[in-house]
């Protein structure tokens, strides 16, 4: 674009891109409308600013919910399903006439059992936002749609609408010996249990919620419970469940739904209320809004119950959610099939993707991502207590029920009705998976019912047609092919990092927290270490520092255990480790198996490559290198003797692209040349291949060759001596800061011990979590020489086009004013003086500008402040 030879810093400042801007002037104005680093059709914001204006309501009560949701209560009159023509003079039905409570009569005393108990069930989810507030009786509470989640939508128009599929392809469904032929919806991939033959009234399940992955901004997985009536390409239905749904929602938060169509959404109906059409009338649950607690594999089943019937009275379709709470209804004008009775009820999980049935295949997961599994353990989607409402009084369980799965080897079904006392459903898979891609290549002409049981050996005609390959390639595991000399690496691996645990604590977010002796730690398996005497504390004591702090430090100090915006563990919510135990986070197998390198699982990407970099503060010019596929947005101090650095960091939970990037935000003391320094770094991350999972955790991080052969985050590798029974290292943090809530932080303190020399790691302001034992270092055994506060992101596409959309910070361009990206506050260093204080010289550096920028504020507060962070991808930076 004319400038591709420009340096950032020779030809633009810090505090802005004016330069730049002033080139592209005219383009913009011919083009449109930039927001938030996006380019849009002036068209196109005409559309979303009306469509706006239908949707919202004047808010009796607003609630800010401390997962980024505005909650709007608005008055039931006026909300937006009165703007359907055919509800224009309908009248609200406040309650149904039909009293669910009698059910009861005809269940199991099971049925009854759990019935009486859902409410004070801890297993039975809540929404987010109820822990910010309550909307007032007479109002409804409505989540607010923002204006870049309808400009980022492939059509305004169409907003909120599933995505109509014209296309259809014949598929054959089998239970026991029948066969049926069903015609599969072109980009939509099912695996559900059905119903048909009956008029039904009603449909009711219990269904574990997990939070898959979605892989793409415009695919979605989602698991309900569904009523249907119609052709198979201008059905009727209406469904509620639960969603991830980037392109309605904007973002990859799990939440309720509920949603309806009269033409197989050709033209009609949408997400809640996203268009004219439901009408609620609860004023306890918000239609869209994320749900808590989340379950994960081998966790506690956290569930949603829904139920949908018909009034007999008024023939409107009711959404229960729980036991008792009705929200609302879909009016029998909307429909002419439905408005008698459904014809069809569907349970299970539904993937949207254009790369369904395609190879590649998606690799958005249905369910809990796991394929179905029945056994103990518990680890896919699942629905329970199946129940349907026919013409006769009371629920039942359905007299026949049917399987279909339209790509078994992607997402796959498993009916259990044998040796239980209800039958379940289970339900889900990865996506793309080594038999998702070999039968689509091997196979494409075959038809999945046709070659396959759902019942007893499910794959084995598959299976023997690809088994010599296998047995040459090497082993399956969940899906995934890997040789046999990866197996047996990660073995000895896990083995090598492994200790007895003298307790162990299941976490409800999916991790396994290992109380080990603290003598049988890993770091002892380092060379160095293998005669080392643990240093249970430091003799450096850092609450004397409170003598050289400010006041406003010395009462943020006093006050800190006591913070609402300090962050804890997850784990520690479901026990702790006694003393004389450090709690080790298990590194699991199939993380070992996923990595690039069984040997340097980790430990981050060495870059051997660097390239001219120009960094600028005030009128000051510095060159500086950057690390290939590494971006770092920071502030540094560099000149002096550093014996520690100190900063609280405002903790996010940035999206992360892709399975083998990372974003990190860290405090970091270096040493050493820059293609080979020693570092010691501590903060929080996101980074799939690590952790086997998008969650921020807090970690720490060493290397004493900038990462070529040595050094690891946290306990993966043999080096951190961890003294503490409190913190386990790469555990989950919570709760997590969004942009405009509270900002949630860790406070990080990496300080040098001035006896031993041995690099201490301080969590908080009164947790010594562990060391860095001198003998791992050369350089940084005497001191650090430069201190860094801020983001990094690494990718193999940053400097590229296109270029990741990994998020650094908050995924928001460095914001002083409204507080909505990265920050770190209270920056410390220790040099060689007692005490600690604010760097005499600081310099920002911020290798991408156009992706991720930083902010250094310095006038009109009481202390210096530091803002970061970035989206990646954006119209700037292509």
């Amino acid at each position: 674009m004319g400038g591709k030879g420009l340096f950032c810093g020779e030809g633009i400042g810090i505090r802005g891109i004016m330069v730049i801007m002033l080139g592209v002037t005219v383009t913009l104005i011919r083009c449109g409308v930039l927001v938030e680093g996006n380019l849009f059709s002036k068209q196109k914001i005409l559309e979303t600013e009306r469509q706006l204006n239908q949707l919202r309501r004047p808010a009796v009560k607003t609630i800010q919910s401390e997962d980024g949701d505005i909650i709007d209560c608005i008055d039931i009159y006026k909300q937006p399903a009165f703007d359907h023509p055919a509800l224009r003079n309908h009248t609200i039905q406040m309650a149904p006439t039909y009293d669910t409570t009698k059910e009861t009569k005809t269940m199991k005393k099971m049925d009854r059992w759990k019935k009486r108990n859902e409410e004070q069930s801890p297993i039975t989810v809540k929404q987010t936002w109820h822990k910010s507030g309550s909307c007032p009786q007479g109002t409804i509470p409505v989540r607010r749609i923002h204006k870049k989640e309808l400009l980022r939508a492939s059509s305004v128009k169409d907003y909120g609408r599933k995505k109509h599929s014209s296309t259809l392809s014949r598929h054959v469904s089998q239970l026991s010996n029948n066969k049926t032929v069903y015609l599969q919806r072109a980009n939509h991939s099912k695996a559900i249990l059905f119903t048909e033959g009956y008029r039904y009234n009603g449909a009711k399940g219990d269904i574990k919620v997990y939070n898959p992955a979605v892989e793409l901004d415009d695919e979605y997985s989602t698991s309900q419970v569904s009523l249907i009536n119609g052709a198979y390409y201008d059905f009727e239905s209406v469904e509620s469940g639960w969603a991830v749904n980037p392109s309605v929602y904007g973002d990859r938060q799990t939440r309720f739904f509920v949603y309806w169509t009269v033409d197989g959404s050709q033209k009609t109906g949408c997400f809640d209320l996203t268009c004219p059409g439901f009408v609620q009338t609860s004023h306890e649950i918000a239609l869209g809004a994320a749900i808590h607690p989340i379950s994960v594999p081998h966790g506690l089943p956290y569930q949603i119950i829904v139920y949908i019937y018909k009034d007999p009275v008024t023939s409107n379709w009711w959404v229960q959610y729980g036991e008792r709470i009705n929200i609302g209804y879909w009016p029998p004008e909307l429909f002419v099939l439905l408005s008698y009775h459904a014809t069809s009820v569907e349970w299970g999980g539904e993937v949207y993707s254009s790369r369904v049935g395609t190879t590649p295949h998606t690799r958005t997961d249905m369910g809990s991502g796991h394929f179905a599994e029945s056994s103990v353990w518990g680890t896919s989607g699942v629905i329970k207590r199946i129940r349907v409402h026919e013409n006769s009084p009371g629920l039942k369980f359905p007299d026949i029920v049917n399987t279909l799965m339209d790509e078994f080897n992607c997402y796959d079904v498993k009916y259990l009705s044998d040796y239980v006392e209800d039958p379940e459903f289970y339900y889900g898979g990865p996506g793309r998976n080594y038999m998702c891609y070999i039968i689509k290549q091997m196979g494409k002409g075959l038809c999945c019912g046709e070659v396959i049981r759902l019942r007893g050996m499910k794959m084995m005609v598959i299976m023997l047609g690809v088994t010599v390959t296998l047995i040459r390639c090497g082993v399956l595991v969940e899906g995934d092919l890997f040789s046999k000399q990866k197996i047996l690496e990660v073995e000895r691996k896990l083995t090598q990092l492994r200790r007895p645990a003298v307790k162990t604590i299941q976490s409800e977010d999916g991790d396994i927290i290992d109380c080990i002796d603290i003598y049988k730690q890993p770091a002892f398996g380092h060379p160095a270490l293998r005669n080392h005497t643990i240093q249970m504390a430091p003799t450096y004591d850092a609450t004397r520092e409170t003598k050289t702090m400010g006041k406003m430090d010395r009462w943020k100090k006093r006050n800190e255990e006591q913070s609402p915006t300090t962050v804890k563990q997850t784990w520690q919510k479901s026990g702790s480790c006694p003393q004389g135990t450090i709690p080790v986070r298990r590194i699991r197998k199939k993380e070992l198996l996923r990595a690039s390198s069984v040997k340097d699982h980790g430990r981050k990407k060495h870059s051997s490559t660097l390239s001219r970099h120009v960094s600028e503060f005030s009128d000051n010019k510095t060159v500086n290198l950057q690390r290939a596929n590494h971006s770092k947005a920071i502030l540094f101090t560099d000149g002096y003797r550093y014996n520690g650095a100190k900063g609280d960091i405002k903790v996010y939970n940035p999206a992360v692209e892709l399975d083998d990037e990372y974003s990190t935000s860290q405090v970091c003391l270096i040493n050493g040349a820059y293609y080979d320094f020693e570092s010691v770094e501590s903060g929080w991350a996101v980074n799939p291949s690590v952790y086997g999972d998008r969650q921020t955790r807090f970690f720490v991080y060493w290397t004493v060759d900038g990462s070529k052969k040595t050094g690891c985050f946290d306990l993966t590798c043999p080096g951190f001596v961890q003294t503490s029974h409190e913190i386990a290292l790469g555990a989950a943090i919570y709760p997590i800061s969004v942009p405009n809530g509270l900002p949630y932080q860790i406070i990080i303190y990496i300080y040098k011990d001035p006896v031993t020399s041995n690099w201490w790691v301080q969590y908080g302001e009164r947790i010594n979590v562990g060391y860095w034992p001198s003998e791992l270092f050369v350089a940084l055994s005497y001191h650090a020489t430069s201190a860094e506060w801020g983001g990094e992101v690494y990718s193999s596409r940053v400097g590229t086009t296109p270029h990741t959309k990994t998020d650094m910070g908050s995924g928001h361009f460095a914001d002083s004013v409204w507080g909505t990206s990265g920050a770190i506050r209270r920056i410390r260093i220790h040099e060689n003086s007692p005490g600690l204080k604010f760097p005499d010289i600081v310099t920002t550096l911020m290798d991408e500008f156009n992706c991720y920028n930083v902010r250094y504020l310095s006038d009109y507060v009481e202390d210096p402040e530091f803002y970061y962070g970035g989206p990646g991808r954006n119209y700037m930076c292509p």
